[in-house]
Formats: structure tokens, sequence, C-alpha cells
């Protein structure tokens, strides 16, 4: 994925966040609420990623990518929430723990209990939220498992290197479902 994209979708975000602040807070529904309270999150999440993000960028030496264009389709199709929960879970049940047990970077454990404490809260939330959500059907997360895989060891190093990237898919996921006022 390109650099200058990634910058496309970073200034698009940034407008949509920028958005007079009563349209943001003009509901009073869990799920709604929950939407216009996940910028916040996003920032936490970022703030998180920031810190750690030298460290697993610069060990990741695979350029095959985790996190992809398709990845981006399956978040904005109508399972989206399907896909996103499945991409959660992988990082809080795979990538986040080999993370916290890497001994060389304990310094760290901070930050990335954080980020999965927010991606528990997504979880959550998701669930509770699936009908406001409109989810159709279930995505499948076995490609990137398999990929995952075969980069062995390297494959902690190219997840948490990619978590920035997650984090703009995700949000693009959440800023489509907010009503348009």
């Amino acid at each position: 994925m390109s650099r200058s994209w990634l910058l496309q979708l970073s200034l698009l975000l940034t407008a949509l966040l920028l958005e007079p602040v009563q349209s943001r807070h003009g509901c009073t529904d869990r799920c709604c609420s929950f939407l216009n309270k996940f910028p916040g999150r996003l920032k936490a999440l970022r703030t998180s990623f920031a810190t750690i993000r030298d460290y697993y960028e610069g060990k990741d030496d695979i350029e095959t990518a985790l996190l992809d264009d398709d990845m981006l389709s399956d978040f904005q199709s109508p399972f989206g929430c399907h896909a996103i929960n499945d991409v959660l879970r992988f990082y809080l049940d795979t990538v986040l723990p080999t993370a916290i047990k890497e001994k060389d970077r304990k310094d760290y454990t901070y930050h990335i209990d954080n980020i999965g404490g927010i991606f528990n809260e997504l979880k959550k939330e998701m669930l509770h939220c699936r009908n406001y959500f409109s989810c159709k059907k279930p995505f499948e997360l076995d490609s990137i498992m398999t990929t995952y895989k075969k980069m062995q060891g390297q494959g902690l190093y190219k997840a948490m290197g990619e978590l920035g990237l997650l984090f703009n898919y995700i949000e693009e996921y959440m800023m489509s479902l907010k009503p348009k006022h």
C-alpha cells in the first residue's frame, strides 16, 4: 500500500473528525454515542502505538502485508463488523499476548495493554451494537492467520508494525456508520 494513499486517507479522516461538534453529539442511543466517542479512543490507540511503532516497524523485514486493500474492502462491506471482530480477536488472542511475552521490550507492556484494553472495549461494543451496524454475513480470517503463521517469528513484527494501518481501517469503518446530519 502506498504512503500517499495512507496520507490521503489520513487527511480525509482528519476532516471527518473536525466536523462541527453539534453534528457529532446529536444522539442519545448507546451505539450512536459509542461512534461519537470513538475518535477519542482512536487517539489513545495511536498515542500508545506511536511509542512502540519504531521498534516493531524496524524489526519488520517482510514484504508481504497482513493488512491490505482487500481487508479495507472487507471492513467497508456489509459484513464489516464481522471482519473487524475477527481481526480484533486475532490481535487480542495471538498478536498482543505474543508481544507482551517479548523479554527484551517489557517497557512496552503498558502501551500494548492499553491497545488491548481499547480493542476489548471495541469488540464488546461491536457485539452489543451488531444490529445498529447492520452486519450481513461473516468474515473469514483464515488468509491472515495463514500468512501470519508462514511468517513464523517475524509475523509478530509485521502484525504489530501494521497496527497504525488497522487503526485507519477501523476508523474508516466507524466513520462510515455515523449518521449523516
